[in-house]
């Protein structure tokens, strides 16, 4: 089938190049774009590495599948916080959102919309956030940050770091791709991830116990000749950049005073530890730190070669002190200057990490436990031989790429082709720069095929050992959120385009088009009878985009 945009006279105005082919058994279409060869892409698991035993439910996270956020606002509120700039922070607008996802269309009133980001105000194409009304979440987010990939010609960095981190088991922010548009007006195609906050911590950290009381939770980052590199400075808060360096987001069972008191205690232990005057350093740090989680994330600080991360530059994590477990979890965030992306260091052991960084700072917790303490060293070692034998290497990743290639061609052809909003920097890539920046690299830059082929094998080489051939798993696969079928299919016997666990959708929900879920269109068996020209779903015009609704104008789907 495909869809075809009429006229009011019913006249065929422009017919999708591409046939679509609805999966065997399905009962009806998800919400579909006009025009895309595809609507859910098959994507292949990664190798599950290390257990994971966190959850993300929202249906907004579907993989494999780019979502559509439609903002309507003021125009001059939105030219003004388009301007642009290293240090424009604008006040945020006021919005009404809707989001149309496979199986869902939500609209929501007065959503707080803003410029999100600090490097990223310097481009042409901006970064945005969104926070949610406390009683009208969208599918349990709170907040939504919308990436602009500007440095990456692929858009496949971030994204594929969320997969790895899943795969390791390690509490990440999730990711999804969607469209944009303002007031019909197409923006472009942006990686959407939730925030760590609140609401966040609640459900993955502590989703099976209620009226918990959270504890302290840090945003920590680089600014201004100051890093937030966990070095002790002294007893009290005054010490420290409290703010945009050490910026408290949860407060805990801290004194207004003295915000950063636990903190200042994990920091004066590190301070004062040294590696051979402790008899057992990995009980000692157990006790006070998700080590392993740790672990993990330095291991992939260094894979990716993350420079504006916490080895290098003291940066983009948050710190959460768990008030169950009497631990602090590293939550590590922002991943878009990874694989190779404005990477001028040496592709070298991590042994060869400076101890001190350009600007002259040191990152003690990682040089203190990983480079220092031979035990805790000889745990990091297996961790990055466990993730290189199965997961970080060409042959379990580049099927992954592949994928994400076809479903998002499509996309950034598109998104290249719309103007910018503001007047900042601007790479200029083009549609073809990501099929060269996704092998060898475009413009000067590393490719990211490229780099995860040579770090694998630099790491093997460095520690001494063979990664398996191929891409088996080492433990079962763990699937983050399990959705309802986009295509109605029970999943037991089948499981349409790359969706592991998809849950039958209840048969009312079918019917009725009720719960989160929403029908698009009738019966594909009814509509066989029908003849030639089968009305199956209904579309939105935006400006020449056309996605394909249950609820609105009627577009005809061709038979073939």
């Amino acid at each position: 089938y495909r869809y075809v945009h009429l006229s009011k006279d019913g006249k065929v105005k422009k017919q999708e190049k591409a046939a679509r082919k609805l999966p065997d058994g399905a009962l009806h279409t998800p919400n579909e774009f006009f025009d895309r060869k595809a609507s859910i892409y098959n994507l292949p698991p990664l190798p599950q590495v290390f257990e994971n035993k966190l959850e993300q439910n929202s249906p907004f996270f579907r993989q494999g599948y780019i979502g559509n956020l439609f903002v309507e606002g003021d125009p001059a509120q939105w030219k003004h916080l388009n301007k642009g700039g290293a240090e424009f922070y604008p006040e945020p607008i006021k919005v009404n959102v809707q989001y149309i996802g496979a199986n869902d269309n939500i609209k929501i009133n007065d959503v707080r919309f803003d410029l999100s980001g600090q490097s990223a105000r310097e481009y042409a194409k901006l970064a945005y956030q969104l926070k949610f009304p406390k009683k009208n979440r969208l599918l349990d987010l709170s907040t939504l940050k919308l990436r602009s990939e500007e440095t990456d010609a692929t858009m496949m960095r971030e994204k594929l770091y969320v997969d790895i981190l899943n795969s390791l088991g390690v509490p990440a922010q999730q990711a999804a791709y969607v469209r944009l548009f303002f007031n019909g007006e197409p923006v472009g195609l942006y990686v959407a991830m939730e925030e760590t906050k609140k609401h966040w911590i609640k459900k993955v950290l502590h989703p099976d116990i209620k009226n918990v009381k959270l504890g302290a939770l840090w945003k920590l980052n680089s600014c201004c000749g100051h890093e937030a590199n966990l070095e002790w400075l002294g007893p009290t808060s005054k010490s420290y950049v409290v703010g945009d360096i050490y910026k408290n987001i949860l407060p805990g069972n801290n004194p207004a005073d003295d915000p950063m008191h636990d903190l200042i205690q994990f920091m004066n232990d590190l301070k004062h530890y040294e590696p051979s005057k402790v008899q057992d350093p990995i009980a000692y740090w157990e006790q006070r730190l998700d080590l392993d989680g740790f672990l993990k994330s330095m291991a992939m600080e260094y894979l990716t070669g993350s420079w504006d991360s916490y080895w290098n530059s003291g940066s983009n994590y948050q710190f959460y002190n768990d008030p169950v477990t009497g631990k602090w979890t590293w939550l590590p965030t922002d991943f878009d200057d990874t694989f190779g992306t404005s990477y001028n260091g040496k592709m070298g052991s991590y042994r060869a990490i400076p101890k001190k960084n350009s600007k002259g700072f040191e990152s003690p917790l990682a040089q203190k436990l990983i480079i220092e303490t031979p035990q805790i060293n000889a745990r990091f070692e297996q961790i990055l031989k466990d993730i290189v034998s199965y997961v970080f290497k060409p042959d379990a990743l580049n099927p992954r790429l592949d994928a994400y290639q076809e479903m998002l061609a499509e996309d950034i052809a598109w998104d290249r082709a719309q103007p910018r909003l503001s007047k900042g920097k601007n790479h200029k890539f083009t549609a073809e720069d990501m099929s060269k920046d996704l092998e060898n690299g475009a413009k000067g830059g590393w490719g990211l095929k490229k780099w995860i082929g040579q770090r694998s094998d630099g790491v093997q080489k460095d520690l001494k050992f063979q990664a398996l051939q191929g891409s088996e798993s080492r433990l079962p696969y763990h699937t983050m959120t399990k959705l309802h079928s986009a295509y109605g299919i029970d999943a037991s016997q089948s499981k349409p385009q790359g969706e592991k666990e998809q849950e039958q959708k209840p048969k009312q929900e079918q019917d009725q088009g009720k719960g989160r879920g929403q029908q698009n269109g009738v019966s594909i068996e009814k509509a066989r009878n029908q003849g030639d020209e089968k009305i199956l779903n209904s579309a939105v015009a935006l400006n020449g985009n056309w996605l394909a609704l249950s609820t609105m104008l009627v577009v005809v789907v061709l038979a073939l």
